[in-house]
């Protein structure tokens, strides 16, 4: 009886046993290619399934690539790698975890958690593609044009070098540094940190060009300006470049020795046309006036005005043009004068002048642009056709207590202020006050002097200086 106990045990043992390596067998065929218990990769669960299942819903959250190259002027082009058959892979990572399954035996993790990551996904693209889009980029296009080295005169800057030669892009390189940097799981490019620029060398015809631009910009480099008072004429660049002989077309010309050169009958031209601009003198000038209706009238030639001295001055450029020593030194240069007022320039009667209108027998003087007095006046005798001169005069001289003396007439006068030949301004204390601003001048006027009252007088004569204009119209 004993025996069948020992017996039946036995084939329970031995059944147990055969049981147990059937299901062991079973379970490592089972796992042979399907993940161990406890196993997760990236929080998926993923015991008893493949390395392809998983790789599949691994791949369901991830989105194509987007690359985006920018530009040297900041503008940014954008390519979706999707448009390339861009496709995604975990199978590498994966499959190696399961290959160290196999090595260890699905059992030795069965009592214990794996947390595995996947890592990056491989993935795959066409090249081609890629190299499609970058080609039709603008600034890559821009490449395929030829580069080219001009010389052309600028109203502004005078002779100009247009070079495309610096900072060309090396297309190839670039591209190879893009597919480099979307292999790298890099989403921005930029051109300009790139580091993939060239210049091109000059043709013959080119380095010619330069040469001729380089011995231009020479003759473009001057020292002088002229100081017309108000106005400064820089002789800059611009300016130097009307001076350098041309032919019919605007070519600039070589003498004799090879070198270029300026026109000095241009020169001559240039300068006429300055002094004209300032050419004041002997020369009705229009004036606007303090009437309520601010008319603007003609003033006739007087004494009073800008003449610039043209034949010393177009010598005087000449010089400067043919000594390049000359040229070059920093120099303020005032021109001379046949005819100078206190004030250069092109307004060179400034904010401060006297302004005398017949026709409603007022005088104004003006110190720096703000109306010091206003007064009435007497003029010249119509009457005994002693009318006042008509003209821009200035005032020649001050005196104190002065006899004037005309045929028929001695009279002392305070202040007198003479502007041309024996006209002036001064007092007139043998009038009334009433005389002044009326129609006195028309029966009882002067003998062509300017009458003013006492006050009028003593404000004018202690305020404007000899040169003041004064400016008399009907």
């Amino acid at each position: 009886m004993k025996k069948k106990w020992v017996f039946v045990l036995t084939g329970c043992i031995v059944s147990i046993g055969l049981l147990t390596g059937m299901g062991y067998v079973g379970a490592t065929n089972y796992f042979k290619d399907k993940y161990a218990p406890n196993t997760w990769v990236n929080g998926v669960y993923c015991t008893g399934r493949t390395p392809s299942d998983v790789n599949q819903e691994l791949l369901q959250g991830l989105e194509a690539l987007t690359i985006t190259v920018t530009d040297t002027d900041g503008k940014q082009y954008s390519y979706d790698l999707a448009d390339a058959g861009l496709t995604f892979d975990y199978s590498a990572s994966l499959n190696a975890y399961h290959k160290h399954q196999l090595n260890n035996g699905w059992t030795s993790m069965l009592w214990q958690k794996n947390q595995i990551a996947a890592g990056e996904a491989a993935f795959l693209y066409d090249e081609l593609k890629v190299e499609e889009w970058w080609q039709e980029l603008p600034f890559v296009k821009a490449e395929n044009t030829e580069p080219i080295l001009e010389m052309k005169l600028d109203d502004e800057k005078g002779y100009v070098l247009y070079s495309t030669l610096e900072g060309h892009l090396d297309v190839d390189q670039a591209l190879t540094k893009l597919v480099t940097n979307i292999n790298d799981r890099q989403t921005e490019f930029s051109i300009a940190d790139s580091d993939c620029y060239f210049d091109y060398e000059m043709t013959s015809a080119q380095e010619k060009t330069y040469q001729t631009w380089k011995e231009l910009k020479e003759l473009e480099q001057c020292g002088l300006t002229y100081d017309m008072g108000a106005e400064k004429i820089v002789f800059d660049e611009a300016l130097m470049s009307k001076l350098i002989a041309k032919d019919s077309k605007g070519n600039p010309l070589i003498n004799e020795k090879g070198s270029y050169y300026y026109d000095l009958e241009a020169a001559d031209a240039f300068m006429e046309d300055l002094c004209e601009q300032y050419h004041t003198y002997g020369v009705e000038r229009p004036f606007k006036t303090s009437r309520e209706s601010g008319d603007i009238v003609m003033v006739k030639p007087g004494n009073f005005g800008t003449e610039i001295d043209v034949e010393t001055e177009k010598a005087y450029l000449r010089e400067v043009l043919t000594d390049s020593k000359l040229r070059k030194e920093k120099t303020n240069h005032v021109p001379t004068y046949l005819h100078e007022t206190l004030v250069h320039g092109l307004d060179d009667t400034g904010g401060t002048y006297i302004e005398v209108d017949k026709l409603e027998q007022k005088i104004y003087y003006y110190q720096d642009g703000e109306l010091m007095v206003t007064s009435g006046v007497v003029t010249g005798n119509l009457r005994t056709r002693h009318d006042t001169y008509e003209g821009a005069f200035y005032i020649q001289a001050k005196y104190k207590n002065k006899v004037l003396r005309g045929p028929g007439y001695a009279s002392f006068v305070r202040r007198w202020m003479p502007i041309y030949k024996a006209i002036g301004l001064h007092d007139a204390n043998w009038r009334k006050e009433a005389e002044f601003g009326g129609e006195t001048y028309k029966r009882n006027g002067s003998h062509g002097c300017v009458n003013m009252p006492d006050e009028t007088t003593d404000i004018i004569f202690d305020n404007a200086e000899i040169g003041t204009p004064v400016f008399i119209f009907q």
